[in-house]
């Protein structure tokens, strides 16, 4: 307590605050009130910290057309009142209570990285009648992605068949290529287009129902319980948990599906084709909604034998969220028809392959070795990114420069080529000094970085000092 006493004296004798004028805040303040009745702020897509002004009759026209003009959406003759109680009847007898009445709204906002750009329909849904029973739905469905993870390892394990495409993130996408032994031939990326919003409810409920029964048999337990902390299967009821059957959770699931409703203006409209984003489990739910089709794909080839060539082809796919990553496999896309419903649509991103970009990498084959680079959408904005903190604000400095690190780490474990390493800590470093970051602070933090993860440089055969320069 001692140390912390000198601490606060120090700073009590040392830190000065800033007089701000009260009438030039005021003025701000109303200047960007009036402002904002013809305009409309909104957050860049892919680059968050980055605000676009459009224009405030436009906002409102995309909006519209995209609720009223649609097959997507139809108009409710429920008052938002009617809607909110009946969800929270139901929602209470689910155990999850809602904290608030009220329909979610819709907003857009523009994505710049796309030509011509396009716009992502986001449904506000983090506060309204359905939240709560949507985040347990999500604990619930977390819980049970991970009992198939662990099924489909194992039985990766005992048949060498990968019954489950999907992927944490680019880090499990270069350990699993980094595990491949042989010689790269080729690589192909696909993405879905509008894959939330094209999902066939009655698809989900059946592929759901289904996926839900089976894991609580595999886990053989009769209750799903969930709580702030963990969700976990048990044969009793938990105190201060929501304590879920499979129907109770075939219930919910069902009914969050059958009341997606957006308010716009004094109507309120209701989804009738695909799931929101915005909502806490719509990840989740598209998600497992593509494993049950890839791993029924996967069984049915399998036993197969005039197709049992294509297991192993189709063993090197991944998959994260909407996007598809393959490897040696020209069959995938003579093939993906078999494996989606015709419902959703799916688009070759590359046009060569021996080259390819899949989340924030570049995948580059060369003489059947392949090269890896990072890759990032952002760097084609016409516009500077505002991504990294600025220090001439209140930010503390040691966290600043830890992002440094942070960045420094991401780059070496994604970069297999010095010259690409080089290339993106220079970008990075330039941009910080620009941002009012000390050169000779962002040398020491280099130098500590190198030292503390020398696993990750130590394939560029470099020293510090060369590295620096």
């Amino acid at each position: 307590m001692k140390i912390v006493d000198i601490r606060i004296k120090h700073f009590e004798q040392n830190f000065h605050t800033h007089t701000k004028n009260k009438n030039i805040i005021s003025r701000i303040q109303n200047k960007l009130k009036e402002f904002g009745k013809e305009f409309v702020f909104v957050p860049a897509d892919k680059a968050a910290n980055n605000i676009i002004i459009v224009c405030r009759k436009y906002y409102i026209e995309v909006l519209q057309k995209e609720i009223t003009s649609s097959q997507t959406f139809q108009l409710t003759q429920f008052s938002e009142n009617e809607i909110t109680n009946k969800h929270y009847l139901i929602a209470t007898s689910l155990q999850a209570k809602p904290n608030s009445m009220t329909v979610p709204t819709m907003y857009w906002i523009p994505k710049l990285h796309k030509t011509p750009y396009k716009s992502r329909f986001i449904s506000s849904s983090s506060n309204c009648s359905t939240t709560k029973l949507s985040i347990i739905l999500t604990n619930t469905l977390t819980a049970i992605k991970n009992l198939v993870i662990n099924f489909c390892n194992k039985a990766y394990e005992n048949s060498g068949i990968n019954y489950f495409w999907s992927v944490k993130n680019s880090l499990d996408v270069l350990d699993k290529l980094q595990a491949h032994a042989g010689s790269f031939e080729s690589l192909e990326s696909f993405d879905f287009s509008t894959l939330y919003t094209t999902l066939p409810h009655d698809l989900i409920k059946k592929k759901f129902t289904y996926l839900i029964q089976w894991a609580f048999k595999k886990s053989d337990c009769e209750y799903l319980c969930s709580n702030s902390f963990k969700t976990y299967f048990s044969n009793t009821k938990q105190k201060n948990s929501v304590n879920w059957t499979s129907f109770d959770m075939i219930t919910a699931l069902e009914f969050l599906l059958d009341n997606i409703f957006v308010r716009f203006g004094n109507s309120v409209y209701r989804q009738v084709i695909g799931i929101p984003m915005g909502t806490n489990c719509a990840p989740l739910i598209a998600d497992l909604f593509l494993y049950c089709y890839e791993s029924q794909f996967m069984a049915r080839i399998s036993k197969d034998p005039s197709k049992q060539h294509l297991v192993q082809k189709f063993n090197n796919t991944f998959r994260y969220l909407d996007d598809i990553l393959t490897l040696n496999n020209d069959d995938f896309n003579m093939y993906y028809n078999e494996i989606y419903p015709p419902e959703l649509t799916l688009n070759k991103a590359n046009s060569n392959n021996q080259h390819c970009s899949f989340l924030d990498i570049n995948f580059n084959i060369c003489n059947g070795k392949l090269n890896t680079k990072i890759y990032d959408k952002r760097d084609d904005f016409s516009f500077p990114i505002v991504n990294y903190p600025f220090l001439d604000g209140d930010v503390p400095l040691a966290p600043s420069y830890g992002v440094y690190i942070s960045q420094l780490v991401r780059f070496a474990r994604v970069c297999n080529n010095v010259s690409d390493f080089n290339e993106r800590n220079l970008f990075i470093s330039g941009k910080l000094l620009h941002q009012g970051f000390r050169y000779h602070k962002l040398v020491k933090t280099f130098t500590k970085f190198y030292y503390r993860y020398k696993d990750l440089v130590f394939k560029y055969n470099a020293t510090c000092k060369h590295l620096i320069k």
